[in-house]
């Protein structure tokens, strides 16, 4: 039993049942026990149990392990090759944030806005994103800081009921996203990361073949290689996760409308006169629409938030955590925190 880990509850908001099954799903490693390799071990040899709960519950945390950095995380995380887990590298995701490197697997979470960051599914503002997440606190915060998850099926389902009208628009239009990026990261706000990161190119040549490919449109506000304005191709903004019938509430809108105010903050702070005039008369239809052109109403899209945080679960961060999330299946927020936190990450294909 001292080489064993055993299921745990806590009482809400750490964690909630959600249609019979707990979220998230609790691993505890004994506490008498600090052999890592032991640890590791349990977790390359109990792969489908694993997996199991994952797909019940969206989340599974493991408390109580011996993982005191991220070396540590990092073998934890590669427990998970057997079961077919590929690395979707920073340098090759398409995500707002500013992320530094740490090592192999793993790099740190969004370097920006040590604030909150609202509900959303990781990346579903992009034509591919990761199918699952995990995160690891080497430190949690003074004060707050918690990662806040909430199962994504049932607020759609709630959404539907409330806004049948939003959803039958979302579902059979879809939705576009626009970016608006300097060249350079601005690691002091949530979505600051700079096109040549983003796109992973440092010249104009460079950017604009790798938004074709990925079946972007785009405009230079001003001299090509300055600010760069890009639209997305119509994406889904309700998929259903694999493997099973259940759908979700997959998209970024509710997290765009963050994302609008800082590229629009950011671009009238710039040096460029012409370009802040050009920014002075954007609002939301300029980041995000449906798929037709046509605007996205504000008041479902707040509803939607409402219902993330009314059921949300707060995973009140330890030293050593590790969370694994279905991307699919759950969104997540983070929230405002004081003191010094580090939480890593590594995002799977």
């Amino acid at each position: 039993q001292e080489s064993m880990a055993t299921s745990v509850t806590l009482a809400a908001p750490e964690q909630r049942t959600v249609e019979g099954k707990p979220v998230p799903y609790i691993f505890e490693w004994p506490q008498t026990n600090r052999n890592q390799e032991e640890a590791l071990h349990w977790i390359a040899e109990n792969q489908a149990l694993i997996s199991e709960k994952l797909v019940e519950s969206g989340a599974v945390l493991f408390r109580g392990f011996p993982l005191p950095d991220a070396p540590a995380f990092n073998a934890f995380v590669r427990c998970f090759d057997a079961s077919g887990y590929q690395d979707l590298p920073y340098e090759k995701s398409l995500s707002f944030a500013v992320r530094l490197p740490v090592l192999d697997r793993v790099c740190t979470t969004n370097e920006g806005r040590a604030g909150g960051i609202n509900f959303h599914h990781e990346q579903a503002q992009a034509p591919y994103f990761p199918s699952k997440l995990f995160f690891f606190c080497e430190r949690p915060a003074t004060e707050g800081g918690a990662t806040a998850v909430r199962r994504s099926d049932a607020v759609l389902a709630a959404l539907t009921q409330a806004h049948p009208e939003f959803v039958a628009t979302a579902r059979r239009l879809g939705v576009r996203y626009s970016a608006l990026l300097a060249p350079e990261p601005d690691p002091s706000i949530g979505a600051g990361r700079g096109w040549r990161s983003f796109f992973s190119t440092d010249t104009v040549e460079g950017v604009e073949a790798r938004m074709a490919a990925l079946q972007y449109t785009w405009q230079w506000l001003g001299a090509p290689g300055g600010y760069l304005k890009f639209t997305t191709p119509t994406l889904p903004a309700i998929r259903t996760i694999p493997g099973t019938d259940r759908e979700v509430f997959f998209n970024q809108m509710g997290a765009q409308v963050g994302n609008a105010e800082e590229f629009i903050a950011r671009a009238r702070a710039s040096a460029s006169p012409e370009l802040a005039a050009i920014v002075s008369h954007y609002t939301l239809n300029d980041f995000l629409t449906y798929g037709d052109g046509s605007a996205v109403e504000a008041a479902p899209l707040l509803h939607a938030r409402s219902l993330c945080e009314s059921h949300a679960v707060e995973i009140a961060w330890h030293q050593g955590d590790v969370a694994l999330l279905d991307n699919y299946a759950v969104m997540h927020a983070r929230r405002e925190f004081q003191g010094p936190r580090r939480v890593l990450a590594s995002l799977v294909a």
